[in-house]
């Protein structure tokens, strides 16, 4: 009898000590992320950041060959020199002071600076500055530059004043003197430095700085004040000649500087004007012979009178350095002083229908086309300047342009059809930059269109046919280089959608461009244009081994597509392992090697400068994306993180793939989430997620942290729940019979295979897609005890017309061509918009319904969420909305995310925990409790 009771004491000891903690709301400020993670170009040194929700966080520096870590409390921006012989990274306050100075309304500008630390890595050796404004390092060269804030010098103690005299005779006042200009400076202290070395060069009275492209040269802005009225001058420092030299005098403005690839030229707008509204000169200097090369303004030969040189365009010099890129706008002027009273104006907006673009839509994009410049290209050496838009015809610059041609659009002709028609209709014309010509190409191109770098060849995917096409610019003739491959799907997945889908991708041009790279829907192909051949350089492995081929490049220092500077990703749709593949271009054929395979979602790869090292990160539903170093032959793999080690103290989450059969037959998967203590003599709630397809998602990590919109199934797993997420198929006009086919066959499937799931014990939630489907569904079936419908749309009448406020377009592309599926107008087939709109069939809910839904929605309108809820008030069904207010469609603010986190899951709690109900749950919160009290304590 004594053996069994110490034999039962200690199994509840064992079973005490070893049971894990719950996630929920409490744990999320501490839970941390991993961001910033670079490399050395030696590849020795490896950097990344690891901060908490809410607080301060460390800075990390590796160093792979003494295998040795140090940590940086409150470091952040870490950057590696060129020589990979320093390290520099800022210093912040930290979160509570900042915070306190918020709470306490503290002038920003008297607000802790950062501090500026750099260690020399040979030796570890570390100096700090404080009071830090800005860093920057040359990319090329091994110098740091730095300001620090001037406004924080220690002003000098008062000196006493002196007492007055009385004096009985007044002296003669002396001749005055000529008065001299009182000069304030209004600028920084910068440092020119090198850490290893420990150069120091000092500037006084910056503004701006910056380092040229191959860091020959310095660039600085001084700024003063000379009689109260702002100064400003342009210098380079020259680095071979150890010295500063002006570029620019006294000016009211400079700016938009752009240094050429080669550091030979500078471009930058200068003025002059004393007046408010400025406008700007254009001038062309040269960095090497140190001389202005042009100007240009509304009095140069190739520029009107009316315009000026934009200062919302960037400079963009080419490649190639024949070309800048520069936009031109209208002249500034001052606006006539108002006459009216605001209250004598009448404010309206005038809805026209033959507008090509909506109210809203114009209204949104007002300040981007006060911004609009018409692009030009500056001839380098002609100094010609060339038109290259139009009212109508558009393009954008090109920095890696090898050829003298840009791709140019025109949309004009379809943009009123964009309201319903999808996917959008444009011409595409062929730009000379060497006279502005204007050569139509290709009309109503509806995916993408591709001019090859040179300007001579053009490739298109075709909607009718679907096909991609080939166009030579020179013999003008037309090519279709897919269509002999009639078993090969081009295309993305549209799921039901009742548009033509887009084409998987033209992934560029092969080098000589006598070959262009096609993606389908497993692998790479490679079309030679010289012997109109279509090869694939997968192999085509990836159709036959299900694995999913897509393209990367290590360095973006080329236009076009080659071997040595790429690798495929790749994803093995049966086990979601991801692989890193090599790929070798013999020509006629093609050499596919598996680098690395692994059991989770690939997320970032970097490689060192010399090749030496490559920095990836990774993450299942186990472990989180934490920084693993590899050799370059990928046989060498280091963990140098460990970001959140506490994540053993919790239940966590496992997850499998479940196959399932809809009710309409269609073959499909779903996720399932239990919690990593699952027993199977116990009853679980089953919570059902959804949106489309998700189990691409397989490896997906769910870090605890407020929730923008939806559930994760790791808190609600550790908390007890089954969650399940499946694969939607949606057939076109009938959206919501799709989604109860599918989600109703996988609750039975996942009720089939775990008996111990309580299906009276059933929860549905979604956001925006899903929201409209949970709302749907819940007038469709009584099996839910709990519902929470996120941004829904209810009323598919109303939604139809509706506008999307995020983007001032008109919802009805949505519903004709795109996620709402309906494919018809709601002239066309009135009944499918009321079999698919939940507001016509909420007398058959049973179900008690959670929304929220957003007053500053840009997607989804709120009234859609308004209709919803009060349709149920009337109908006295159980019903609450959330309107966090002036937020999103999905949430945006951290407080409002918390706030939703928390009453998400008392909501669920209840329903199906039987935990007791909160305040608002059962009370509401009246308007005059507003912001006072919260609700979320648990009614007594």
């Amino acid at each position: 009898m004594k053996l069994i009771l110490i034999l039962l004491v200690v199994s509840l000891t064992t079973n005490l000590f070893s049971q894990k903690k719950i996630l929920d709301h409490t744990v999320y400020n501490d839970w941390k992320s991993l961001k910033s993670q670079s490399v050395s170009n030696d590849g020795r040194y490896a950097t990344y950041e690891i901060t908490p929700h809410r607080g301060d966080g460390y800075l990390y520096l590796y160093d792979s060959k003494n295998k040795t870590i140090d940590s940086f409390f409150r470091g952040t921006d870490g950057s590696f020199s060129s020589a990979s012989d320093f390290f520099v990274f800022k210093k912040t306050a930290g979160f509570d002071t900042l915070r306190k100075c918020e709470l306490e309304k503290v002038d920003k500008k008297k607000w802790p600076k950062d501090s500026l630390f750099t260690v020399r890595l040979s030796d570890g050796s570390i100096n700090s500055v404080a009071l830090l404004k800005s860093v920057q390092i040359s990319d090329e060269t091994n110098w740091l530059a730095y300001s620090i804030d001037s406004n924080y010098v220690e002003p000098k103690p008062a000196e006493p004043k002196k007492k007055k005299r009385f004096k009985l005779f007044k002296k003669k006042k002396k001749k005055e003197e000529p008065k001299k200009p009182t000069i304030t400076s209004d600028g920084n202290y910068v440092y020119l430095t090198q850490p290893s070395s420990e150069t120091k060069i000092e500037f006084k009275d910056v503004k701006e700085f910056q380092f040229s492209t191959q860091g020959e040269y310095f660039l600085y802005k001084t700024q003063q004040k000379v009689d109260k009225k702002e100064e400003f001058r342009l210098f380079a420092y020259d680095f071979a000649k150890k010295e500063s030299f002006q570029i620019d005098t006294a000016r009211t403005s400079l700016s938009k500087f752009s240094i050429n690839e080669n550091d030979k030229l500078l471009a930058y707008l200068a003025s002059s004007d004393t007046s408010k509204v400025k406008n700007n000169t254009f001038y062309l200097f040269n960095l090497k012979d140190r001389k202005n090369l042009i100007s240009l303004d509304s009095s140069s030969v190739f520029i009107d009178s009316t315009e000026a040189v934009s200062e919302n365009q960037s400079f963009v010099f080419t490649e190639n350095e024949k070309y800048l890129f520069l936009g031109l706008d209208d002249l500034k002027i001052e606006e006539p002083k108002d006459s009216l009273l605001d209250s004598e104006k009448a404010k309206l907006d005038v809805w026209h229908y033959n507008e090509m673009r909506n109210q809203p839509m114009q209204l949104l994009q007002l300040n981007k086309d006060k911004k609009k410049s018409s692009l030009h290209a500056l001839n380098l050496m002609t100094f010609e300047l060339i038109e290259l838009e139009n009212d109508s015809i558009k393009t954008s610059s090109s920095k890696s342009l090898i050829g003298d041609y840009l791709l140019g659009s025109n949309d004009d002709p379809y943009a009123v059809t964009f309201n319903w028609d999808f996917p959008f209709a444009t011409d595409h014309y062929r730009i000379s930059l060497i006279d502005g010509k204007k050569e139509l190409v290709k009309k109503k191109v509806h995916f993408g269109g591709n001019l090859s770098p040179k300007g001579n060849k053009y490739s298109y995917f075709d909607k009718g046919t679907q096909q991609h096409y080939l166009i030579d610019l020179e013999t003008q003739t037309e090519t279709c280089i897919t269509c002999k491959s009639a078993d090969i799907d081009w295309q993305e997945d549209g799921n039901g959608m009742p548009y033509v889908e887009s084409p998987r991708g033209m992934l560029g041009w092969e080098k000589g461009e006598n070959a262009l790279f096609l993606q389908s829907e497993f692998d790479i192909w490679k079309y030679d244009i010289t012997n109109k051949k279509l090869n694939s350089i997968t192999n085509g492995e990836g159709k036959e081994k299900l694995i999913e081929f897509s393209p990367r490049v290590w360095e973006r220092d080329s236009v076009y597509v080659s071997a040595e500077n790429s690798y495929l990703m790749a994803v093995d749709r049966k086990t979601k392992d991801e692989m890193i593949y090599q790929w070798v271009d013999h020509g006629n054929h093609h050499d596919l090697i598996e680098m690395y395979r692994t059991p989770h979602a690939i997320n970032t790869i970097n490689k060192s400068k010399n090749d030496s090292t490559i920095i990836i990160r990774k993450s299942n539903v186990t472990d989180y994306a934490d920084v693993f170093l590899l050799d370059d032959h990928f046989k060498k793999e280091t963990r140098i993180s460990n970001t959140n080690p506490q994540q053993s103290e919790y239940n966590w989450t496992t997850v499998e793939l479940m196959d399932y059969t809809s009710y309409d037959g269609k073959k499909l998967q779903a996720l399932v989430y239990k919690p990593e203590d699952f027993d199977t003599s116990k009853q679980y709630p089953l919570l059902v997620y959804f949106y489309e397809l998700y189990t691409d998602r397989f490896h997906g990590h769910y870090a605890p942290k407020p929730t923008a919109s939806i559930i994760f199934p790791t808190e609600y797993a550790s908390a007890g729940y089954v969650v399940l997420i499946p694969d939607i198929r949606y057939e076109p006009g009938h959206p919501a019979k799709s989604a109860y086919n599918c989600i109703m066959a996988s609750t039975d499937e996942v009720l089939k295979k775990y008996k111990n799931i309580d299906e009276k014990r059933m929860g549905l939630q979604g956001q925006s897609w899903g929201g409209y489907q949970t709302a749907q569904l819940v007038t469709m079936t009584k099996r839910y005890a709990a519902a929470m419908a996120g941004a829904p749309v209810s009323n598919m009448f109303s939604a139809y017309g509706g506008i999307r406020w995020g983007s001032g377009m008109n919802r009805q592309f949505q519903y004709e061509r795109t996620q709402s599926r309906i494919g018809k107008t709601i002239w066309e087939a009135p009944e499918l918009y009321v079999e698919n709109s939940p507001l016509f069939h909420l007398p058959n809910v049973t179900t008690p319904l959670l929304i929220m839904h957003n007053d500053e929605d840009g997607a989804v309108p709120w009234y859609q969420g308004i209709e919803l809820f009060m349709g149920m008030k009337r109908l006295n069904k159980p019903c609450w909305m959330l309107n966090y207010n002036g937020d999103d469609h999905n949430l945006m603010k951290n407080a409002n995310r918390m706030d939703l986190s928390i009453r998400m899951r008392q909501f669920f709690d209840h329903y199906l925990q039987g935990a007791p109900a909160p305040k608002w749950l059962v009370d509401g919160i009246p308007a005059i409790d507003k912001g006072k009290d919260y609700g979320l304590d648990l009614k007594e």
